[in-house]
């Protein structure tokens, strides 16, 4: 398991590639919307994070719902193709000095971000995103079901992914009053939470 700061350094030396597949992503989560819409809150003049947006393939699937969102992350140069297109995002570390008021966001996401971190930081996470989140907590993260190229990537990447699909959805559940689990697909799926 590799340090936050480690990750933070991965996330910036890849943020190009990660711009090559911007809009197949966005089509990707637009169909997960399709899917999940009708179990999150209404959008209308509400306030959505998106923690961890990278180059902002899930913050403009929220926009494109209707969201106001604000999306952030610790890796500057992700940010540049998110903020290039438009998108509302800031350099901000949810697990650091943040300035984020309690009950400031009516939805709190994440895509993709839990799995990468320690179970001592995601612990963090879901306090953090608890906090913050006036209705609902969105993770959109892996299933439980592995896959041979998904687990050779994230091996390269050493999160904690291998932990982490061995409890999952029990650690939503050990951490939220109401988890509801929507499958996108035979490796992803939305795990809504109550804070």
């Amino acid at each position: 398991m590799k340090d936050r700061a480690h990750h933070i350094q991965l996330f910036n030396s890849i943020a190009i590639p990660y711009r090559w597949f911007l809009a197949s992503q966005t089509r990707s989560y637009a169909r997960c919307f399709e899917i999940g819409r009708s179990a999150l809150p209404s959008p209308e003049g509400k306030k959505a994070l998106d923690i961890g947006c990278g180059t902002g393939a899930f913050t403009k699937a929220l926009q494109a719902e209707g969201w106001q969102v604000q999306g952030i992350d610790a890796a500057k140069e992700m940010l540049k193709k998110a903020t290039a297109t438009g998108l509302r995002c800031s350099v901000a570390d949810i697990l650091g000095d943040h300035g984020i008021a309690d009950k400031s966001f009516d939805l709190v996401s994440a895509a993709y971000v839990a799995h990468g971190m320690s179970l001592k930081d995601r612990l963090n996470l879901y306090q953090e995103c608890k906090r913050i989140s006036r209705e609902a907590v969105l993770f959109h993260d892996y299933t439980n079901s592995r896959n041979v190229l998904i687990s050779i990537i994230e091996y390269l990447e050493g999160g904690d992914y291998f932990n982490f699909i061995k409890n999952v959805p029990k650690e939503f559940e050990d951490h939220f009053s109401v988890v509801r689990e929507i499958r996108m697909g035979a490796h992803a799926a939305w795990y809504i939470c109550k804070p």
